[in-house]
């Protein structure tokens, strides 16, 4: 869960951002039936859709740092595969310590670099999943207006 506060922070700071953006709207109440009996609150204003293209920029990371990666093990086999014999000041078991570690940082860099590669993979086809199915404006959720006779409530949405 760690990995992902720091999406979840710019997510809600986003919302935050916003909601406080949002002025009150100045049309008109719409007006149902030929006495006032039910005023219903103005449409609200539809608001952009960010988080899919914060998930995409999140994984387009991912894709880089894991090529970046995959690239750091390749450099390191290259000079396991470079090493023939130990230098002059070193001895056979430094020479063996040192093949072992860059062999050790090999598989290590390839595994990271694959990982994220695919969580990269993963989340930018999640976002444009998500952006695709939501679309790039945001239906509110439920709107609720006091009125002197009592309220109304609209729930909208995509179910």
């Amino acid at each position: 869960m760690r990995r992902f506060a720091f999406l979840v922070l710019v997510a809600m700071v986003n919302r935050a951002a916003f909601a406080a953006e949002t002025p009150a709207p100045e049309v008109e109440p719409i007006v149902v039936g030929p006495k006032p009996m039910v005023v219903l609150p103005p449409p609200l204003q539809r608001r952009i859709n960010w988080e899919p293209f914060i998930l995409t920029g999140a994984g387009a990371a991912m894709i880089g740092i894991g090529i970046w990666r995959l690239f750091a093990a390749e450099d390191n086999y290259q000079a396991l595969r470079a090493l023939t014999a130990p230098m002059p000041n070193e001895t056979n078991d430094q020479f063996i310590t040192r093949a072992r570690q860059l062999r050790q940082s090999g598989q290590l860099n390839t595994g990271l670099g694959w990982t994220l590669l695919g969580l990269g993979v993963a989340s930018v086809g999640a976002s444009l999943l998500w952006l695709f199915s939501e679309g790039l404006e945001k239906d509110p959720i439920v709107m609720v207006t006091p009125l002197p006779q009592g309220g109304v409530a609209v729930v909208e949405g995509r179910f």
